[in-house]
This record gives C-alpha cells, structure tokens and sequence, in this order.
C-alpha cells in the first residue's frame, strides 16, 4: 500500500494526523526525499530517513495536531555547529509538517425548506452532513447529495438515539412537529452545539418542558434556541446562512461584531 492511498484513506475516514515532507536537503542528511504519516500518539507510517532528526519530526508533528497548525521546521545535523543536532551527518533538512484537521459534522434533524437551504452551504465549508427525518421523499441521496448518512426511518426517535455524535459535532433541529423529542433524544449527546428553531415562545414551552421532566439546567442553558443571529432574515435562504453563521461564530470562538468594530 503506498503512502499516498493511506493518506487519501484517512481523510476519507476523517482521521487526525500530519504528514511530515522533506522539502529540501543540503549536504549529507539520512535522507534526500521521504514522507511519512504521523499519528497524534507518535506511530508512524513511512520515513524520512530515521534517526535522530526523524525523532525530532515525530515531536514537532505532535505538537502541530495539538495546534492544528502546519509549519515547516529546519535542522542542522551537526554537532559542531551552534543549535545543530547531534549528529554527523554535516547537512541540513528541511521538511513541512502537514495537519489534517478532522472536519466537523453537521446533523440536521428534519429535511424541511430550512434545512434544506442549510445543506446548500455545508459541502464548501467542509462539514460531514447527517440529516435525520422520518419522511424518506425528504430524506434521500437525490435531495442530500452531500449527506455522509441519511436516517430516513419512519421512526424518528429510533434513529436519534442511533445517532453517533461527539464534541465536533453540531445539531440544529428544525422539524415539523417533533422538535421536543428531537431534543429529548440528542441533549444529552456530546456534542459542540445544538439549535432549536422557532419562535421564543415555542422554545421557551419546549425548554420548559424538558427542565420539568429533570433535565439538568447546565444542558438546557447550551441550547441555542431561537437558533441563530439576528441578520433580520425572513425566507429559509436567509435564515439559513444566519444559522451557518451563528454555528460559525461557536466553531471559531468568533463575536460576531461587524468587522469594523473589532480591535486586533
């Protein structure tokens, strides 16, 4: 298997590593072309040469994924010159580290005009899309193109606790009816964000509700609900990129000021 096929793998499985290039060399170094694949515990697939500097690589590499931050990094592999790594090779080493960053996931519960108009926006910000709806003629490959899964069973509430999520994943719920049980079903899921459309008094009873049954406050207080920013938007294109933005602005640690009012 070539290095080149495992990499195109583990993007596809949406895994987090760096790929560290030897970019130039000069002189005598271990070696004068290599890549190598490095995984956020330290193993390896590939090699630049081995060695010490390949050793200092790994932990650049490490701390790069720890950053989500590609640099490239410069050794001098002399003992005798100031700063240079002990060895005797005598040349000098060039390499670019690479980060590939997981993307993260949208789901969109329910396949209405809202999030329909949600999922034009995912593919090129480079989000996985899951839509869950109960309704297949709104929940398939033809209306989702994108969609990395569908859950289109007629049984909603069976799908959301199949439903797989993690702390980079983002939830907006917009369904046509079940948007209390939607949120039941996911509140307690790791997740990074959660939205519920509607109007403040639909989320304020919907909120209520679920404080009663004993959902713990912390959880109710993450809801996004009305979801997204006030851009005073009125068709589902509109509020759309409102909700994009607002998930956006969480992702990115964002403020969501006009760029002209922020200082940096």
């Amino acid at each position: 298997m070539s290095i080149y096929y495992k990499i195109s793998e583990m993007i596809k499985e949406n895994k987090k590593f760096a790929v560290a290039t030897i970019i130039e060399s000069k002189g005598s170094t271990p070696a004068h072309a290599g890549k190598m694949i490095i995984n956020s515990d330290g193993s390896i697939i590939g090699t630049i040469g081995g060695g010490l500097a390949e050793k200092y690589v790994i932990n650049e590499s490490i701390s790069a994924i720890k950053e989500d931050s590609s640099k490239i990094v410069e050794y001098t592999l002399n003992n005798a010159k100031e700063g240079g790594l002990d060895m005797l090779c005598g040349g000098d080493l060039k390499v670019f580290i690479e980060v590939n960053n997981i993307r993260p996931t949208l789901v969109l519960i329910g396949g209405g005009h809202v999030n329909y108009a949600i999922s034009k926006l995912v593919d090129f910000l480079k989000f996985d899309l899951i839509v869950v709806e109960d309704r297949k003629e709104f929940c398939n490959k033809e209306r989702y193109p994108f969609a990395k899964k569908l859950y289109n069973d007629f049984d909603m509430e069976k799908s959301l606790k199949n439903l797989v999520t993690d702390s980079n994943t983002y939830i907006v719920i917009a369904t046509r009816d079940g948007d209390e049980m939607a949120l039941r079903e996911i509140i307690e899921k790791e997740s990074a964000y959660i939205g519920v459309i509607g109007s403040k008094r639909k989320v304020k009873v919907v909120l209520n509700n679920i404080a009663k049954d004993g959902v713990k406050k912390e959880l109710i207080d993450k809801v996004c609900a009305p979801i997204g920013l006030d851009i005073g938007s009125n068709s589902p294109e509109e509020i759309a990129i409102s909700i994009i933005s607002e998930i956006l602005m969480i992702k990115n640690g964002g403020s969501a000021r006009q760029m002209k009012e922020v200082k940096k």
